[in-house]
């Protein structure tokens, strides 16, 4: 007798445990599968994933259950690999194994259980008590009525009224199971040529011109042919007649075959090959297949300017492990990025390459996903999501635009996939390729440690050279009555390029409206005083507050730096841009790319289609447009207001406001001619302006390191952000204050700094009250070792219906 451990799919941190399972004799299971068990004293049907088989159980005889399906044909939807990175994404993000588990899987697939109550005919001389009859009309005639909307209606435990009804016989409670594989299937149809009636059917035919659609068919298909009855109404120009006839008399056979949806065709790219590297980065080469060939492998940062051909490089590196008979993961930070790399792997490799993202259908998705786990593909594209293909000998894990924020899961688990892909590429024994123009400080400091192999790229390929960079004073622009969102220079610089055919791009941080608050005059933006980030304006209250420390204070009618009046919070976004850009330049043709105009599927390739085409002459957008597209014909970029993201409400501000503005002015002039950038802010003399106006990364990093070091902010520190909610706003509070004082006193030693705890920056959500508490120290061990086991000491009381929510390091706490 075989034996499996499973864990059950249940979102109750109780039940994350593993549970053993007798394999019946005549059922083929393997590890990692999908399977159903009885679950519970009332043996419910439940999804489960086995973890591991034994010979082996130390459940007895007489109370082990066994397994009562297996899913998705047998064929495993967890590798080895996925199962023991599960395991250590639990233990490092503070969640379920289970939860890890659900988050690798295709969106969709998973099983849904459904509990109805029917009645049952019963003698009518069977006095009810008012309750039941009460229940007994709720339900009247209706046919499994689900469990949820009883209960919804009636208050108190019904659960456990509607069984004692069911043990007098009054009713029944039953389970439904949900089940989508997304199947696309295709109707074959074919002749039986052994049917009796075959032969007088086409004598028949050949006599009756009425019967020409029958005769058609029957000659066509008396080879042995197979077709689907699209193909033979389009070939013959019939109806759907002479088929329901034929298939009627049992003449014609029908079979159902599935077939795997593809999400782009392999011959519509034309194939390219291999390019001859330039001296760097055939350097960068031969130092990564040194690494690769090592026993352990550190991670590679490729640090490589815009357009410096790091996606040749990637594509080089994937020819090699496809060679060798292993599969390549190409991360990207979102779809927008994916029309552009996937035109370039697909004219590669060709249909060896697939997919995912969240604009394809969930058919579409769960179809790849398919063609991974069945070896269909060795090249899989995609964001965060794509790390958990089910491919069975993973060679290189390459993660472009590395420093991207997208990567990190703002839901449970919250996992920062750069840690998670590192994890991934050791157990697969693969090389993790780290891809950007602007490394994230944590990373590039890393690198310069020694943990990462630090490659860089300083050349454009094709002798193509940085933009000019030009640095727009908002606060002068005001000062000489321009009110307008464009600088002067600006204004005219937009007017030469329409003039010249050339194309423009404007880029705005944010899509609606900022809150911070900033002088007009001097351009301080208001910010906390003991955390150096910047005040959050919260518009309700007519306040500022920093969401670290929760101070919070008015807002100043001037300016304490200047004394200016011109104080006030900023706030424009893509669609004021928009029109604006219509009024000064009417004869321009103009696009825009946000969220709010790329809601619909491929409405992003649309719109990049349209603008590469040159049927557009400006594209204005949010940070979508801002990396990762090479429009030959753009020579002009406007980054519309810096301080956007130069004052969000987080320790990484400045680096953000950096990575955004030099993304953007990799736009421009990407071929033959030097292309202009103006950068518009009211503080030109902020370091992340003057090191983004000259492209200067390594300056950048040495004064915002220092900067970091100076308030004990990462990579010099660790802290938690610890969420508490809870549906009663006293019972929260008082939980996230419990929270607070029991880690004081569990830091005996004084290693951390408490700050909060505070209503969160979204106080009440979903109908939870949020309390946001903050615990810092010098070293993530010692801190790990101090907050998690007061946070599960706390999970464990079971009077509390507050929960818990640890992010470690995020870089927005909001």
């Amino acid at each position: 007798m075989m034996y499996a451990k499973v864990i059950v799919g249940l979102n109750n941190p109780a039940m994350d445990k593993m549970f053993d399972y007798a394999v019946p004799e005549d059922m083929e299971i393997r590890q990692g599968v999908r399977v159903i068990v009885p679950f519970g004293r009332r043996n419910a049907k439940t999804e489960g994933y086995v973890i591991s088989l034994s010979e082996e159980t130390e459940v007895p005889a007489d109370k082990i259950k066994r397994i009562l399906e297996v899913l998705d044909e047998g064929k495993p939807t967890f590798t080895p690999e996925l199962l023991e990175l599960a395991k250590w994404m639990q233990e490092r993000y503070f969640c379920t194994l289970n939860q890890c588990l659900q988050a690798m899987m295709p969106a969709g697939i998973r099983t849904k259980s459904q509990w109805t109550v029917s009645l049952l005919d019963f003698e009518e001389e069977i006095r009810l008590t008012p309750k039941e009859k009460l229940l007994v009309e709720f339900i009247g005639e209706r046919k499994n009525v689900p469990l949820d909307d009883i209960q919804a209606e009636f208050s108190g435990n019904i659960l456990d009224f509607l069984r004692k009804m069911e043990e007098k016989g009054l009713l029944e409670i039953k389970q439904q199971l949900h089940r989508s594989d997304y199947k696309k299937e295709k109707r074959l149809l074919s002749l039986d040529l052994e049917h009796p009636l075959l032969e007088a059917a086409w004598r028949k035919a050949e006599k009756d011109k009425r019967l020409e659609g029958q005769r058609l068919i029957l000659e066509y298909l008396r080879n042995g042919e197979e077709v689907t009855a699209e193909e033979l109404k389009e070939k013959f120009g019939i109806t759907d007649s002479p088929i329901r006839t034929l298939l009627g008399k049992g003449i014609l056979k029908e079979r159902k075959q599935t077939e795997l949806r593809d999400v782009f065709d392999a011959e519509d790219f034309e194939q390219t090959t291999a390019f001859l590297p330039t001296e760097e980065q055939a350097a960068a080469l031969d130092a990564i297949r040194l690494e690769m060939e090592k026993e352990e492998k550190r991670p590679v940062l490729l640090h490589g300017v815009t357009g410096s051909g790091k996606t040749e490089i990637y594509m080089q590196l994937i020819d090699d492990v496809i060679k060798k008979g292993q599969q390549a993961i190409i991360l990207v930070p979102e779809i927008a990025l994916t029309p552009l790399i996937l035109e370039r792997f697909i004219s590669r490799f060709g249909d060896k390459v697939s997919v995912t993202h969240s604009r394809l259908s969930m058919g579409e998705r769960v179809d790849q996903w398919k063609k991974a786990r069945d070896g269909e593909i060795s090249v899989m594209i995609g964001p965060r999501s794509a790390l958990f293909m089910p491919f069975q000998n993973v060679g290189v894990i390459i993660m472009d635009e590395s420093h991207e924020n997208s990567y990190v899961s703002d839901i449970t688990p919250k996992y920062d996939t750069k840690d998670v892909a590192a994890a991934a590429a050791k157990l697969y024994d693969a090389l993790f390729l780290m891809g950007t123009a602007t490394p994230d400080l944590v990373s590039y400091h890393r690198a310069k440690e020694g943990e990462y192999l630090l490659l860089e790229l300083k050349e454009r390929t094709g002798g193509g050279r940085l933009p000019e960079v030009f640095v727009t004073d908002l606060r002068k622009e005001l000062a000489e009555g321009n009110r307008s969102a464009f600088g002067r220079e600006l204004q005219e610089a937009i007017r030469e390029t329409l003039q010249k055919g050339e194309q423009t791009m404007l880029f705005l941080n944010r899509r609606g409206y900022a809150t911070f608050v900033s002088c007009r005059s001097c351009g301080e933006a208001m910010k906390c005083p003991e955390c150096d980030i910047t005040y959050t304006y919260h518009a309700k209250e007519h306040a500022l507050v920093c969401h670290y420390c929760g101070r919070r204070v008015d807002v100043p009618q001037t300016c304490p730096q200047c004394g200016s009046k011109y104080i006030r919070y900023f706030g424009t976004g893509t669609q004021k841009i928009e029109e604006e850009a219509r009024k000064l330049f009417p004869e321009a043709r103009i696009l825009r790319m946000d969220l709010d105009t790329t809601m619909t599927k491929h409405s992003h390739e649309k719109i990049l289609e349209t603008f590469g085409k040159g049927e557009a002459d400006i594209l204005i957008g949010t940070q979508m447009i801002a990396k990762g597209h090479d429009f030959p014909n753009v020579t002009l970029v406007g980054i519309m207001a810096a301080d956007l993201s130069l004052n969000v409400d987080s320790y990484t501000a400045a680096e953000t406001g950096f990575r955004l503005m030099t993304q953007a002015a990799g736009r421009a002039g990407r071929r033959d001619d030097r292309g202009r950038v103006f950068i518009q802010t009211y503080q030109p003399e902020h370091y992340a302006v003057k090191h983004a106006a000259n492209q200067d990364y390594h300056g950048f990093f040495a004064e915002e390191i220092l900067m970091r070091q100076m308030m004990g902010h990462p990579p010099f520190s660790s802290f938690f952000s610890i969420l508490v909610t809870g549906e009663e706003k006293a019972e929260a509070e008082a939980a996230s204050q419990r929270l607070a004082a029991e880690i004081a006193r569990a830091d005996g030693e004084g290693i951390a700094m408490i700050l909060g705890p505070v209503p969160a920056a979204l106080p009440r959500f979903r109908g939870e009250y949020r309390y946001q508490l903050i615990v810092k120290a010098a070293e993530e061990d010692a801190l790990r070792e101090l907050v998690l086991p007061v946070v599960e000491k706390l999970k464990k009381d079971r009077k509390s219906n507050v929960k818990y929510q640890l992010s470690l390091n995020p870089a927005n706490i909001v």
